[in-house]
């Protein structure tokens, strides 16, 4: 999905008895050792299993690997809170749209385990980010809570090499090389620097690689194009996922209804659970109340492809919106996917023009993109970015407008005559475009 922009942390906070590194070697002379050292820490080069700072004397000259000195107890220390990590260099890390859990994961009211646990997350869910802290934990929602997940257990994407492919202690070309990726090889992406450099994981080691010579895999699902119940000339612009702010989604809803423009809002239930916990709003409700039009859009936004056919279902029940259209999360569709859907009474409604706002991360590119439409299309955006606000809007509607077309207004009742009216939950066959 998407990224944007922070920056990240070379100091991080560990409450464990025991550090272990797993992989990291060095024999040699006493200068050699002190210079990896000094490069490791530096640069974060250990990786994801912790900081040993015990036996360095043994470590530096060589006489041991870090490998054999895994085991060795070390002192404590405390877990820094997330205001107190200190931020480190001027080049940007981006946070992903959404992270997948690789192990049932805590979700805490900050940022380190000396917080409180508000819920646990089971493996393999894909839950929405909203911010990072310096320290490197994800600021995400789960089921109705907003909270802190260690990045350890994560993953954003999976990235595979073109081409054997050098990994680096940094995001450039003058940072030192651990290893050799070979050509092929498919490994977890967790960041990606604002020069496209991917900071990722392979056989022990944690380090950064050109995005040059890296492709997605596997890569997003090319979702067939479908336009719905739209059997108009009209464009229909329609948000998935889930708004920044309360204020943003009432902003656009309200605009949308004056100017007489008819959404399609997809959020998950994760959250409209997450809204209603926090402000007792129901944005489903709220967008009805507007004439903007709500469909589905799954509870946690996974991949339905591996699920079975019940669990699709339920995945597409729970907190979610009840309704009958729904779009898959990602676009990805098997036979599987489309008997959860029938079992829930669902139709299945993608789109036809994908603007990538959470690629570009750009509003006048989403824009142009979205003004590129043709009768009938249905464009793709999403509600965290930068597509998702009245200016967006007005100049969406005004340029595919100097185009002789029109986008899907209000709704205004069966007649499609009168004041703005509240939307049915049920979508009509053909849409009052």
């Amino acid at each position: 999905m998407g990224f944007s922009t922070i920056r990240t942390s070379r100091t991080q906070g560990i409450a464990r008895g025991t550090v272990r590194v797993d992989t990291i070697e060095h024999r040699g002379r006493f200068r050699e050792g002190f210079m990896a050292m000094l490069g490791a820490l530096g640069n974060r080069t250990i990786g994801r299993s912790g900081w040993i700072w015990v036996a360095a004397f043994s470590l530096l000259t060589g006489s041991i690997p870090l490998s054999a000195a895994a085991s060795v107890p070390a002192p404590v220390v405390a877990a820094v809170p997330a205001a107190t990590v200190s931020l480190a260099g001027a080049l940007s890390i981006d946070w992903p749209v959404r992270v997948r859990t690789t192990a049932n994961l805590n979700l805490r009211t900050g940022a380190s385990t000396a917080y409180r646990i508000l819920a646990q997350i089971p493996k393999g869910i894909s839950v929405p980010v909203s911010g990072r802290a310096s320290n490197g934990w994800y600021k995400v929602s789960y089921n109705g809570y907003t909270g802190y997940v260690s990045d350890y257990y994560v993953v954003a994407s999976t990235v595979r090499t073109l081409d054997d492919l050098n990994l680096r202690t940094g995001p450039s070309t003058s940072y030192r090389i651990l290893l050799s990726i070979p050509k092929g090889k498919s490994v977890p992406a967790y960041a990606r620097a604002s020069n496209g450099w991917y900071k990722v994981s392979y056989a022990g080691y944690t380090g950064w690689v050109s995005g040059s010579y890296m492709t997605s895999y596997p890569k997003p699902p090319s979702a067939p194009q479908s336009t719905g119940p739209n059997r108009t000339s009209r464009v229909v612009l329609t948000f998935d996922d889930c708004p920044r702010t309360l204020s943003s989604f009432t902003s656009v809803v309200d605009y949308a209804a004056s100017s007489n423009i008819g959404l399609v809002i997809a959020p998950t239930g994760d959250c409209l659970g997450s809204f209603k916990s926090r402000y007792g709003v129901d944005l489903a409700a709220l967008a009805r109340a507007k004439g903007q039009w709500v469909i589905n859009h799954s509870v946690s936004h996974p991949d339905l492809r591996p699920l079975s056919c019940q669990q699709a279902g339920a995945q597409l029940g729970g907190s979610g919106v009840h309704t009958n259209f729904g779009r898959p999360p990602y676009g990805a569709i098997d036979g599987s996917v489309r008997c959860g859907y029938d079992s829930r009474g669902m139709a299945i409604w993608t789109w036809s023009r994908d603007t990538r706002d959470w690629d570009v991360k750009s509003k006048s590119i989403t824009v142009s993109r979205a003004s590129a439409a043709l009768p009938g299309d249905t464009v793709l955006m999403h509600m965290q970015w930068y597509g998702f606000s009245p200016d967006a809007l007005r100049q969406i509607k005004a340029n595919l407008g100097a185009r002789s077309v029109g986008v899907c207004r209000a709704y205004r009742g069966s007649d499609g005559t009168g004041a703005v009216v509240r939307t049915p939950v049920l979508l009509p066959s053909s849409l009052p475009c």
